[in-house]
Protein backbone atom coordinates (compact mmCIF):
# COMPACT_ATOMS: atom_id res chain seq x y z
CA UNK A 1 0.00 0.00 0.00
CA UNK A 2 1.23 3.44 -0.35
CA UNK A 3 -0.48 4.66 2.77
CA UNK A 4 1.50 6.40 4.95
CA UNK A 5 3.78 4.37 6.72
CA UNK A 6 5.53 5.48 10.02
CA UNK A 7 6.02 5.00 13.65
CA UNK A 8 4.05 6.28 16.45
CA UNK A 9 7.33 8.10 17.60
CA UNK A 10 6.97 10.95 14.42
CA UNK A 11 3.82 11.26 12.06
CA UNK A 12 2.27 14.21 10.35
CA UNK A 13 -0.82 14.89 11.89
CA UNK A 14 -2.91 17.12 9.36
CA UNK A 15 -6.43 18.42 11.03
CA UNK A 16 -9.54 19.77 8.24
CA UNK A 17 -10.93 22.13 10.07
CA UNK A 18 -11.99 26.13 10.16
CA UNK A 19 -9.58 28.16 12.46
CA UNK A 20 -11.05 28.50 15.79
CA UNK A 21 -10.24 28.59 19.58
CA UNK A 22 -11.33 24.95 20.38
CA UNK A 23 -9.73 23.54 17.30
CA UNK A 24 -6.46 25.23 18.56
CA UNK A 25 -6.71 23.87 21.83
CA UNK A 26 -7.51 20.15 20.17
CA UNK A 27 -3.94 20.81 18.24
CA UNK A 28 -2.32 22.12 21.35
CA UNK A 29 -3.58 18.51 23.06
CA UNK A 30 -2.82 16.11 20.15
CA UNK A 31 0.85 18.06 19.89
CA UNK A 32 1.71 17.28 23.40
CA UNK A 33 0.59 13.91 23.54
CA UNK A 34 1.64 12.54 20.35
CA UNK A 35 4.99 14.62 20.08
CA UNK A 36 4.08 15.26 16.58
CA UNK A 37 3.45 18.58 14.99
CA UNK A 38 -0.33 18.86 13.50
CA UNK A 39 -1.46 21.11 11.17
CA UNK A 40 -4.86 22.82 10.15
CA UNK A 41 -5.85 22.56 6.85
CA UNK A 42 -8.55 24.65 5.92
CA UNK A 43 -10.95 23.61 3.39
CA UNK A 44 -10.02 25.36 0.76
CA UNK A 45 -6.26 24.80 0.72
CA UNK A 46 -7.25 20.24 1.36
CA UNK A 47 -5.76 19.88 -2.40
CA UNK A 48 -2.73 21.48 -2.26
CA UNK A 49 -1.67 20.15 1.31
CA UNK A 50 -2.63 16.80 0.55
CA UNK A 51 -0.30 16.73 -2.26
CA UNK A 52 2.49 18.02 -0.95
CA UNK A 53 1.83 16.14 2.91
CA UNK A 54 1.40 12.05 3.67
CA UNK A 55 0.29 10.78 7.12
CA UNK A 56 -2.77 10.86 9.02
CA UNK A 57 -5.89 13.26 8.04
CA UNK A 58 -8.04 14.05 10.81
CA UNK A 59 -11.54 15.61 9.26
CA UNK A 60 -13.64 17.36 11.46
CA UNK A 61 -17.47 17.25 10.84
CA UNK A 62 -18.08 19.95 12.63
CA UNK A 63 -16.75 22.45 10.26
CA UNK A 64 -19.00 20.90 7.17
CA UNK A 65 -22.53 21.25 6.38
CA UNK A 66 -24.47 18.54 4.17
CA UNK A 67 -23.46 20.02 0.85
CA UNK A 68 -19.56 20.51 1.70
CA UNK A 69 -19.11 17.29 3.11
CA UNK A 70 -20.40 15.11 -0.03
CA UNK A 71 -18.21 17.88 -2.09
CA UNK A 72 -15.40 16.73 0.53
CA UNK A 73 -16.05 13.27 0.40
CA UNK A 74 -15.29 13.64 -3.81
CA UNK A 75 -11.88 15.73 -2.87
CA UNK A 76 -10.44 13.51 -0.55
CA UNK A 77 -11.16 10.29 -2.44
CA UNK A 78 -7.87 10.90 -4.60
CA UNK A 79 -5.92 10.78 -1.67
CA UNK A 80 -7.11 7.36 -0.07
CA UNK A 81 -3.92 5.83 -0.65
CA UNK A 82 -1.69 8.33 0.39
CA UNK A 83 -3.01 9.05 3.85
CA UNK A 84 -5.21 7.56 6.60
CA UNK A 85 -8.72 9.38 7.27
CA UNK A 86 -10.45 9.39 10.19
CA UNK A 87 -13.79 10.96 11.32
CA UNK A 88 -13.73 13.37 14.23
CA UNK A 89 -17.25 14.56 15.89
CA UNK A 90 -19.11 11.56 14.10
CA UNK A 91 -21.34 10.18 16.82
CA UNK A 92 -24.17 10.91 14.43
CA UNK A 93 -23.67 9.22 11.41
CA UNK A 94 -25.92 6.86 10.32
CA UNK A 95 -24.51 3.19 8.62
CA UNK A 96 -25.57 4.64 5.56
CA UNK A 97 -23.74 7.84 6.23
CA UNK A 98 -20.41 5.87 7.40
CA UNK A 99 -20.44 3.46 4.34
CA UNK A 100 -20.45 6.61 1.68
CA UNK A 101 -17.09 7.14 3.33
CA UNK A 102 -15.19 3.78 2.08
CA UNK A 103 -11.44 4.94 2.88
CA UNK A 104 -11.95 5.74 6.25
CA UNK A 105 -10.20 4.23 8.86
CA UNK A 106 -11.46 5.32 12.16
CA UNK A 107 -14.49 7.68 13.92
CA UNK A 108 -14.09 9.53 17.07
CA UNK A 109 -16.87 11.10 18.68
CA UNK A 110 -17.55 14.24 20.29
CA UNK A 111 -17.02 13.18 23.73
CA UNK A 112 -14.09 11.36 23.43
CA UNK A 113 -11.33 12.04 25.34
CA UNK A 114 -7.89 13.01 23.84
CA UNK A 115 -5.82 10.12 25.11
CA UNK A 116 -8.54 8.04 23.69
CA UNK A 117 -8.15 9.97 20.46
CA UNK A 118 -4.37 9.42 20.51
CA UNK A 119 -4.45 5.68 21.33
CA UNK A 120 -6.77 5.39 17.77
CA UNK A 121 -4.41 7.94 16.27
CA UNK A 122 -1.73 5.27 16.93
CA UNK A 123 -3.23 2.26 16.08
CA UNK A 124 -4.09 3.73 12.52
CA UNK A 125 -0.56 4.54 12.16
CA UNK A 126 -0.10 0.78 13.10
CA UNK A 127 -2.61 -0.15 10.07
CA UNK A 128 -5.59 -1.02 12.65
CA UNK A 129 -8.82 0.63 12.14
CA UNK A 130 -10.96 2.30 14.96
CA UNK A 131 -13.99 1.87 15.03
CA UNK A 132 -16.79 1.68 18.14
CA UNK A 133 -18.06 -1.68 17.79
CA UNK A 134 -21.99 -0.38 16.92
CA UNK A 135 -20.24 1.19 14.38
CA UNK A 136 -19.04 -2.25 12.55
CA UNK A 137 -22.54 -3.77 13.67
CA UNK A 138 -24.17 -1.12 11.75
CA UNK A 139 -22.28 -1.15 9.16
CA UNK A 140 -22.69 -4.87 8.67
CA UNK A 141 -25.98 -4.86 8.71
CA UNK A 142 -26.02 -2.34 6.28
CA UNK A 143 -24.26 -4.48 3.45
CA UNK A 144 -26.23 -7.09 4.14
CA UNK A 145 -29.65 -4.96 3.65
CA UNK A 146 -27.91 -3.34 0.54
CA UNK A 147 -25.47 -5.60 -1.02
CA UNK A 148 -26.86 -9.22 -1.57
CA UNK A 149 -25.24 -10.44 -4.44
CA UNK A 150 -22.20 -12.66 -3.74
CA UNK A 151 -19.31 -13.04 -5.86
CA UNK A 152 -19.06 -16.12 -8.32
CA UNK A 153 -16.48 -18.52 -6.34
CA UNK A 154 -14.98 -19.56 -9.22
CA UNK A 155 -14.02 -15.84 -10.49
CA UNK A 156 -11.75 -15.42 -6.70
CA UNK A 157 -9.16 -18.08 -6.21
CA UNK A 158 -7.34 -16.97 -2.67
CA UNK A 159 -4.12 -18.63 -1.33
CA UNK A 160 -4.48 -20.97 1.63
CA UNK A 161 -2.58 -17.98 3.89
CA UNK A 162 -5.16 -15.53 2.26
CA UNK A 163 -7.83 -17.81 3.63
CA UNK A 164 -6.34 -18.55 7.09
CA UNK A 165 -6.07 -14.65 7.78
CA UNK A 166 -9.43 -14.30 5.99
CA UNK A 167 -11.18 -16.51 8.78
CA UNK A 168 -9.16 -14.92 11.14
CA UNK A 169 -10.36 -10.98 10.57
CA UNK A 170 -14.16 -12.46 10.55
CA UNK A 171 -13.66 -13.82 13.93
CA UNK A 172 -12.43 -9.92 15.30
CA UNK A 173 -9.00 -10.49 15.25
CA UNK A 174 -6.39 -7.77 15.00
CA UNK A 175 -3.57 -7.48 12.40
CA UNK A 176 -1.19 -8.31 15.93
CA UNK A 177 -3.43 -11.35 16.77
CA UNK A 178 -3.73 -12.48 13.03
CA UNK A 179 0.25 -12.34 13.00
CA UNK A 180 0.91 -14.34 16.47
CA UNK A 181 -1.34 -16.86 15.42
CA UNK A 182 0.08 -17.54 12.31
CA UNK A 183 3.87 -16.46 13.52
CA UNK A 184 4.24 -14.54 10.92
CA UNK A 185 4.92 -10.56 10.67
CA UNK A 186 2.16 -7.75 11.14
CA UNK A 187 3.47 -6.68 7.46
CA UNK A 188 2.85 -9.85 5.93
CA UNK A 189 -0.58 -9.70 7.65
CA UNK A 190 -0.98 -6.35 6.38
CA UNK A 191 0.37 -7.38 2.04
CA UNK A 192 -2.30 -10.60 2.48
CA UNK A 193 -4.87 -8.49 3.83
CA UNK A 194 -4.24 -6.00 0.67
CA UNK A 195 -3.98 -8.68 -1.99
CA UNK A 196 -7.24 -10.33 0.26
CA UNK A 197 -9.27 -6.51 -0.57
CA UNK A 198 -8.51 -6.29 -4.06
CA UNK A 199 -9.34 -10.13 -4.81
CA UNK A 200 -12.90 -9.91 -3.45
CA UNK A 201 -13.05 -6.32 -4.39
CA UNK A 202 -13.39 -4.29 -1.19
CA UNK A 203 -12.54 -1.19 0.73
CA UNK A 204 -12.11 -2.22 3.87
CA UNK A 205 -12.31 -4.66 6.48
CA UNK A 206 -16.09 -4.37 7.14
CA UNK A 207 -16.78 -5.09 3.80
CA UNK A 208 -14.12 -8.06 3.45
CA UNK A 209 -15.82 -9.55 6.16
CA UNK A 210 -19.19 -9.44 5.10
CA UNK A 211 -17.79 -10.89 1.83
CA UNK A 212 -16.57 -13.57 3.91
CA UNK A 213 -19.76 -14.49 5.61
CA UNK A 214 -21.63 -14.45 2.27
CA UNK A 215 -18.93 -16.96 0.62
CA UNK A 216 -17.95 -18.78 3.77
CA UNK A 217 -16.97 -22.14 1.66
CA UNK A 218 -14.16 -20.13 0.25
CA UNK A 219 -12.25 -20.16 4.09
CA UNK A 220 -14.03 -22.26 6.06
CA UNK A 221 -16.26 -20.16 8.17
CA UNK A 222 -18.99 -21.66 10.44
CA UNK A 223 -20.40 -17.99 10.81
CA UNK A 224 -18.94 -18.19 14.82
CA UNK A 225 -17.63 -15.14 15.65
CA UNK A 226 -14.83 -14.24 18.06
CA UNK A 227 -15.81 -12.44 21.55
CA UNK A 228 -15.09 -8.87 21.86
CA UNK A 229 -13.55 -7.52 24.75
CA UNK A 230 -13.53 -3.84 24.35
CA UNK A 231 -15.63 -1.37 22.89
CA UNK A 232 -13.52 -0.79 19.60
CA UNK A 233 -12.45 -2.77 16.50
CA UNK A 234 -9.36 -2.67 16.35
CA UNK A 235 -6.82 -3.79 13.15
Amino acid sequence: MNQAETTSDHYTLLLISQPSMSVSALMTCLEKETHSAVELVPPHEIAAKLTTRSGLVLIDLNAFDDTATDQLKQTLAPFAEQHVFALLNAHDLSAKELASWPFIKGVFKKEDEVHHLCHGIEKMFSGEYWLPRHKMAALIHYYQQHHQQTIDEQAVVLTNREQQILHHLVTGASNQDIANALAVSEHTVKSHLYNVFKKINVKNRVQAVFWAKNNASLIGFTGQEGPVDNDEVNG
